[in-house]
């Protein structure tokens, strides 16, 4: 995105903060620490022309992409994944840090940060457990240069409709299309040098927006679409939303109608994400050999199986360890209990009968029951 866009933007946040909680510490972490950090980040990627000049000359080969809507497995898929001898998972804290000078600088707050046991950033209980030495969606790193629907979906009152340059990336010219993929490229050539590792897997649920460009500037790359009953994802993902919020800036200041507008803009959202890729995919737009569509189900109800699929379909190479966690993670799998409560739809403001109406192309083209489950 280029800066000017990134101006209007940031200034646009600035604005929504002031009005939803007026001159306090949300708007001060807004108008005085983000600046400095983005200038930070700006400096030190800079710098690593200078100091760590190799990463240049490296390549990214077969990167896999995890994408579908948030709360569809995508998490639980990326760790599983993330866990073969070649992958190069980026913790949270190098998705904040993605340039190598600064994590030469940063290495050692963390390390000690780990080792008194500070590393938390989200508790479990607001649904997504976040910690700087963990395991983290590379989505995160379009953060950077406000490219992403997360700059939306923290923000109240921001609708990315009205942004199409933020949930549209296909449909920009080709230049702005391209340097957000030339930008995350230099991020994942980055990181494979700073961990030695050879292979990409990312999860980047949100560029599903962006997939024509990723197929386009990857040509060897792999794309797996989870796909969950919206039935399921509305609920979850809003109520996550809902407890990231009250933990991170607090909802309190928030007034309802503001509320009841950002409630509407997400869900609104939902329904975009789906529609682009049924789009796509009814479309033609789709190579079968690039694009699976791997079914929530599959995933929760048959690990092994949706596993065995996944490794025929990337050819990824399994190791032992790793095929013994996928087996002993499959026999768990059936006693699992989320650890976050999922709050009521009408807390939201919204009914099944509005998610059937809304997302009836899902369920028709997809084969999935219209009916809601816990």
């Amino acid at each position: 995105m280029n800066i000017c866009m990134m101006l209007k933007i940031y200034l646009r946040i600035l604005l929504i903060t002031w009005r939803v909680y007026g001159f306090g510490s949300v708007f001060l972490t807004w108008l005085l620490f983000e600046p400095m950090f983005r200038f930070f980040t700006a400096l030190t990627l800079g710098l690593d022309h200078l100091f760590f000049r190799r990463f240049r000359t490296v390549e990214v080969k077969r990167p896999i992409f995890i994408i579908g809507h948030p709360r569809s497995g995508t998490t639980f898929l990326h760790h599983l994944l993330s866990q073969g001898d070649t992958a190069a998972p980026f913790q949270t804290w190098h998705l904040l840090f993605p340039a190598l000078t600064a994590r030469l600088l940063m290495r050692p707050v963390v390390k000690l940060l780990v080792k008194l046991g500070k590393t938390e950033v989200m508790p479990e209980s607001t649904g997504h457990h976040m910690a700087l030495d963990q395991t983290e969606e590379e989505e995160m790193l379009f953060l950077h240069n406000y490219d992403t629907n997360f700059i939306n979906i923290g923000m109240l009152s921001f609708d990315e409709r009205a942004y199409p340059e933020l949930q549209y990336h296909d449909r920009q010219p080709t230049a702005e299309r391209m340097r957000p993929m030339r930008f995350l490229d230099g991020c994942f050539k980055r990181h494979l040098l700073d961990s030695g590792r050879s292979q990409i897997i990312a999860q980047t649920h949100f560029s599903t927006f962006r997939l024509k460009t990723m197929l386009e500037f990857y040509p060897d790359a792999k794309f797996i679409f989870v796909m969950r009953n919206p039935h399921q994802v509305v609920p979850s993902f809003l109520s996550l939303l809902h407890n990231s919020m009250a933990f991170r800036w607090g909802v309190e200041p928030v007034s309802l109608e503001h509320m009841q507008r950002y409630n509407e803009h997400r869900f609104q959202g939902m329904v975009d994400l789906y529609r682009y890729f049924y789009d796509l995919d009814c479309g033609g737009e789709l190579p079968g050999e690039r694009v699976l569509i791997l079914p929530y189900d599959l995933l929760r109800h048959d690990l092994e199986a949706a596993f065995a699929r996944i490794v025929d379909f990337t050819g990824f190479q399994v190791s032992e360890s790793q095929q013994r966690a996928v087996a002993e993670r499959s026999k768990r799998q059936q006693a699992y209990q989320r650890r976050h409560q999922v709050m009521d739809l009408a807390a939201f403001g919204l009914t099944r009968q509005r998610i059937s109406d809304e997302f009836a192309f899902v369920f028709e083209r997809y084969g999935l029951e219209d009916r809601w489950e816990e």
